[in-house]
This record gives C-alpha cells, sequence and structure tokens, in this order.
C-alpha cells in the first residue's frame, strides 16, 4: 500500500484514514487547551505526539479491517479519545465524556468538510496528493480555530462543567444520532433515510454540523443555569456579610457600653474587702480590656466594625490579627462591597490559619495602601495545604464536600475588584504562605 491509497482512496468520496485520525486528535488537542488541565509542560507535549501516533496508527490499521468491523473500530476510536482527555484533564466524567462527544463530533465535521470541498475542486481542477493535503490543513485550521475560539469565550478555564447524568444522556442521544444519519449512507444505500452518491458528502456535513450546533447550544444552556445559581449564591453571599456588619455594629454599641460601665466596677472594687470577690471583678476588668484592645480605628468605621469582629473571632482561636490599613483609601466603595470583600477576605484567612498546628505560625496580616493608580488590598496568612494555585487556575482545590458550592466567596471579591476597575490574584510561596492580593482603581486618579 503506497502514500496514495492513503490520502486518495479508490472512493473519491471516503475522507483518507490518516486524515481522520488528525482530525479526531486535533479536536482533543484543542479541548485540552481549554479546559482545566492536570499536566504542564513537558509531560503535556510527550502525551499530545504519543496520542498523534496512537489515534493515526488505529485509524490506518482499521482502514485495513473489514466493513464489518467498522462500528466496532469507531467506538475504539471514541474511547481513545475520551482516555486522551481523561489523562490530561481535571474534570469529572461526566464533564469528559460530554466533551469527548464534542470533539468526536467536531472532527467528523471538520474531516466531512475538508471531503466535500476537496471533491468539488478535484472534480473542477485536479485531483493529487498535495490539492489533498494542502485542503487539509486548510480546512482543519479553519474549523478547530473557529470553533476553540467560540468555546474558549464560554468556558471558564479552571472550572468544571457540572454536567449532569441527564446532560450526558443527551448529549450521548445527540452524538450518536448525528453520527449514525450522517454515515449511513456509506453502509447502506437503499434505506429512505440514504443519500445519493451526489448528495452523501453534502448530507454528512450538514447532519454533523447540526449535531455540533445542537451540543454547543445544550452546553450554553447549562453554562447559563450554572452562572445564574452561582449569580444567586453570590448575591446571598452579600447579604450574609451585610447582615453580620449590621449586627456587628450592635455588639460593638454594647461592648462600649460595657466598657464605659467599668468606672463603676473601679469603685466597687475600692470598696470590697472580700478577696474572692475583689478577684472577681479584676478578671471582669481585665477582660473588658482584652476586649476594648481588638477595637479598630482605621478611619472607616464600616472597616472598623468588620476589622473589630474578625480581630475577637482572631482572639478567641489564638490566631495574631496584623492589620496595617488605611480605612481612607477605601470611603469610595459601596458599604456591601467593603463587608462582602474584607469579610470574605478575612474569613478564608481565619479558615486556613485554624488548621495550622504550630501556634506560632498562625499569624494574618493585612493591608490596604496606595501605589500609583491603585489602591492594593493584600491579605498574607500561613496554609499547611496545597491549595492548587500551579498553570492558569484562579480558584484553589476545595477541600469541602460539596464542591459546586464552593469558591462563591472568592468569586464574589474577584467580582468586587472587577466592578473598581481592578483584578484579584492569590498565589502560594513555598514557605506555604498565601498571599491574596486586590488591586482596585484609585477613584481620585480617574477623576483627574
Amino acid at each position: 500500500m503506497n502514500v496514495l491509497d492513503f490520502l486518495i482512496p479508490d472512493n473519491i468520496q471516503d475522507t483518507p484514514r490518516l486524515f481522520t485520525g488528525i482530525a479526531e486528535w486535533a479536536a482533543v488537542f484543542g479541548t485540552v487547551f481549554v479546559y482545566k488541565r492536570r499536566l504542564k509542560g513537558w509531560m503535556l507535549a510527550l502525551i499530545c505526539f504519543q496520542f498523534l501516533v496512537l489515534q493515526t496508527g488505529f485509524q490506518l490499521w482499521a482502514g485495513t479491517a473489514p466493513i464489518s468491523l467498522w462500528i466496532p473500530n469507531m467506538i475504539i476510536s471514541v474511547l481513545l479519545m475520551f482516555f486522551f482527555l481523561k489523562l490530561v484533564l481535571d474534570l469529572p466524567l461526566g464533564d469528559l465524556g460530554f466533551l469527548c462527544i464534542q470533539s468526536f463530533l467536531l472532527a467528523e465535521f471538520a474531516a466531512s468538510l475538508y471531503r466535500q470541498l476537496y471533491v468539488w475542486f478535484a472534480g473542477t481542477f485536479m485531483r493529487s496528493v498535495t490539492a489533498s493535503v494542502i485542503m487539509m490543513v486548510f480546512v482543519y485550521m479553519a474549523v478547530f480555530l473557529a470553533f476553540l475560539n467560540i468555546d474558549r469565550k464560554n468556558a471558564s478555564l479552571g472550572e468544571n462543567l457540572n454536567i449532569s447524568s441527564r446532560d450526558f444522556i443527551s448529549a450521548l442521544a445527540t452524538g450518536v444520532g448525528a453520527f449514525s444519519l450522517s454515515n449511513l449512507s456509506f453502509i447502506w444505500s437503499d434505506t429512505p433515510f440514504s443519500a445519493d452518491s451526489n448528495g452523501l458528502l453534502y448530507v454528512r456535513t450538514l447532519v454533523d454540523f447540526g449535531g455540533l450546533l445542537m451540543l454547543m447550544t445544550q452546553k450554553f444552556r447549562i453554562n447559563e443555569t450554572a452562572i445564574a445559581r452561582e449569580n444567586a449564591a453570590i448575591n446571598q453571599l452579600f447579604r450574609r456579610q451585610y447582615e453580620q456588619y449590621k449586627l456587628s455594629i450592635d455588639n460593638s454599641e454594647l461592648l462600649r457600653m460595657e466598657i464605659h460601665d467599668l468606672k463603676h466596677y473601679l469603685v466597687a472594687l475600692k470598696n470590697e474587702d472580700d478577696p474572692k470577690r475583689r478577684r472577681e471583678y479584676l478578671d471582669s476588668i481585665e477582660q473588658e480590656i482584652a476586649i476594648q484592645e481588638v477595637f479598630q480605628n482605621t478611619g472607616n468605621k464600616v472597616l472598623d466594625v468588620i476589622l473589630t469582629n474578625k480581630s475577637l473571632t482572631c482572639k478567641k482561636s489564638g490566631i495574631t490579627l496584623h492589620p496595617m490599613i488605611d480605612g481612607n483609601l477605601v470611603q469610595f466603595m459601596h458599604v456591601r462591597d467593603i463587608c462582602a470583600l474584607f469579610g470574605n477576605l478575612l474569613d478564608n484567612a481565619i479558615e486556613a490559619v485554624q488548621q495550622v498546628s504550630i501556634p506560632e505560625k498562625r499569624i494574618i496580616t493585612l493591608t490596604v495602601k496606595k501605589k500609583n493608580n491603585f489602591i492594593i488590598i493584600e491579605c498574607e496568612n500561613a496554609c499547611e495545604r496545597d491549595l492548587g494555585l500551579s498553570g492558569r487556575s484562579f480558584l484553589p482545590k476545595t477541600t469541602k464536600g460539596d464542591k459546586t458550592v464552593h469558591g462563591y466567596g472568592l468569586k464574589s471579591m474577584l467580582r468586587i475588584a472587577e466592578k473598581y476597575g481592578g483584578s484579584m490574584t492569590m498565589s502560594q510561596g513555598s514557605d506555604e504562605r498565601v498571599t491574596t492580593k486586590v488591586l482596585l482603581q484609585n477613584p481620585e486618579q480617574i477623576s483627574s
């Protein structure tokens, strides 16, 4: 068998097996750069190259197999695509299955479109290996780049697709139906749904495109549902933080009233002769003084209440909180945004530090400062577990049971940063310290 047998089959309407394998490889190769990966660098490159050899090699072998093995060979080809996605992507099985079906239909559509255009050009101009290869490269690049660009705009890197079992079954039915209808005429030419030789490639291309469009529409719907659910959860988080702030105001007023009453304790202490009662008075005064120590005065009343409340939580948990804050720098922010941003920032830090085994490392540093055109809010805390902040992943990996609802606090902080023209980054150093940095545009610079 020579190269012409691989690149120009006897039946000009048949897609060369080599090109089919390349299409399947290219479809999954592009997908791994849109979604959350578990491999990177030279390991990813090696796996991609090995899969290219395996997928094209299998298709070339399948081209020599009896027609009775055509369907089993296609199933094996799809399983190879799924295995590659599972090896490279860090996603649940349902998401991987959906992406595998999407990649398969994308490959089928690209291969069919290439063949349809080539047949037309071959009949009009010339039939040659060079023309076949050039047409394949041109069509594949156009189809895969266009589709992956659309997919990237509608996908969140580092996020799951949240494909349910019902969604997967629907996608599987779409994939099986589109593939069956598009390839029916290649196997049985005398059915009511078969196309003649002139319309065979046209029908195949159209059906594959329709199936791919249905999958994209389904994924857009799933994405919109997830976004709506996420917005509702974040709004609920905003409300909860604000309610905590209002409750903290009431608690702070009560504490200030109790501290104001210290003078009555002092009068009672002077006139008390019983050593036991005197000790009780002293303990009570000591407790009130300890509470007074956590009161913050940053220049921003809202921030003062939040910091005082979180300082009390830290004191009870044996955590040292070092705030170095100029509260006047965030006076331009809405009250609810201040509550949500600083509340979530400190809640995440406190949760991480509470799990630190060494008491001396239970320290949280919070700073608010101005630099050039930005207000910089930075929180640094110890964390003994790996948050998975490598690569381009924004959100750390959750250790909580319900992974679908985790991360809304971080997302709300990110939205607040973007609302004020800024950004948010997280990093974890080799010393196990996590730094969360929020940049907000300085409104004074904007107005000027």
